[in-house]
């Protein structure tokens, strides 16, 4: 491990970096934009799965420009998704940490942003600030700012997150690194919803308090780990959580009904429209085709959800039959007459 020590700063911004070297210098060089006199305060940890040499090249040719403190570890052999997210926590020394993955970034003045309010903070455990989520080619495609500064009760912010699949994003979560003895670390054996279910342990002890300042971007790409989270084991990972959560009565049942179908709903479509986006059409029908093995109560459902749904069927029944002249020989799925 490479560590250069300063006085203990405030805030550890932690990099699980694998095979990305072009975007790991953005994310690296989007930090060192932060003013000299304030970087004592923050820490930067990069935990490195990579089986290439490009990204430790990355952190060597950058961080000479940093004057705090950092720590580069090699993870030989690789630790897997959710083991670096816990180790790059571990490694920091901050009373704060922000995960910040390799292909994300941070926005011009974000750690002076973030050291403000935690400043201003010092009683809270949980902050959601804003984000944008952008193209590979910085395009942003959708501001996700809260509309005002307020606290969220545990019922409250349960009801949020459990609501909207996306309501949290990575890079514009603030935790208080004694949180994690508290509630545990990332489960490592879940899969690709162990965030889902971190945010929600979170919440459920200690409430979120929601900053209206965006102080990151989260690409979106068809590389992106969260593309192969749109399977059948998610989905049935996700109805564990809702069983969960329920039987810890904070939501009433009825509540975390309406809850639970607009998630799977705005999870599906999402997942439907990025492989579309990616031309992987198969992926997208079968994708959409998960709206026929859960359980949901179609009362519940925003209108926005159901218009959505409504315009991509017959999207899909057309791609559907595309693909079927053109690909004779595969097997299709068997209910794509449900479309």
């Amino acid at each position: 491990m490479t560590e250069v020590s300063c006085p203990k700063p405030s805030l550890s911004i932690c990099i699980p970096a694998y095979n990305r070297p072009v975007w790991l210098k953005r994310a690296i060089k989007s930090i060192l934009t932060t003013p000299t006199v304030m970087q004592p305060q923050v820490e930067i940890v990069v935990s490195d799965d990579s089986t290439i040499p490009e990204c430790k090249k990355v952190v060597d040719e950058l961080m000479c420009q940093w004057k705090g403190r950092w720590k580069y570890v090699a993870n030989s052999p690789t630790l897997g998704m959710a083991r670096n997210w816990n180790h790059s926590i571990r490694v920091a020394s901050s009373d704060y940490v922000l995960i910040l993955h390799d292909d994300d970034y941070l926005e011009p003045e974000a750690l002076e942003k973030i050291l403000l309010v935690l400043e201003c903070t010092p009683d809270i455990s949980a902050l959601l600030f804003g984000v944008h989520v952008v193209t590979p080619e910085k395009i942003i495609k959708k501001k996700q700012i809260a509309k005002s500064q307020q606290y969220f009760s545990p019922t409250e912010a349960l009801r949020q997150i459990l609501t909207d699949s996306s309501y949290i994003r990575f890079p514009g979560m603030v935790i208080r690194k004694k949180v994690f003895d508290i509630v545990g670390y990332f489960d490592e054996d879940i899969g690709g919803i162990a965030d889902i279910q971190m945010w929600i342990k979170i919440c459920q002890e200690y409430g979120l308090f929601c900053v209206p300042t965006a102080v990151a971007n989260y690409t979106v790409h068809d590389n992106a780990l969260t593309m192969k989270m749109f399977n059948v084991e998610t989905i049935q990972g996700l109805e564990k959580i809702f069983e969960s959560v329920n039987s810890h009565a904070i939501l009433s049942t009825n509540i975390l009904e309406i809850c639970k179908a607009n998630y799977f709903y705005q999870f599906i479509l999402a997942g439907t429209v990025r492989y579309l986006r990616a031309k992987q059409f198969q992926k997208a029908i079968e994708v959409f085709n998960f709206f026929d093995i859960i359980s949901i109560e179609n009362k519940h459902v925003k209108t926005y959800w159901k218009v959505i749904k409504f315009m991509i069927r017959p999207f899909l029944r057309a791609t559907y039959h595309i693909t079927s002249v053109q690909q004779s020989s595969e097997a299709l799925p068997k209910n794509a007459d449900s479309f």
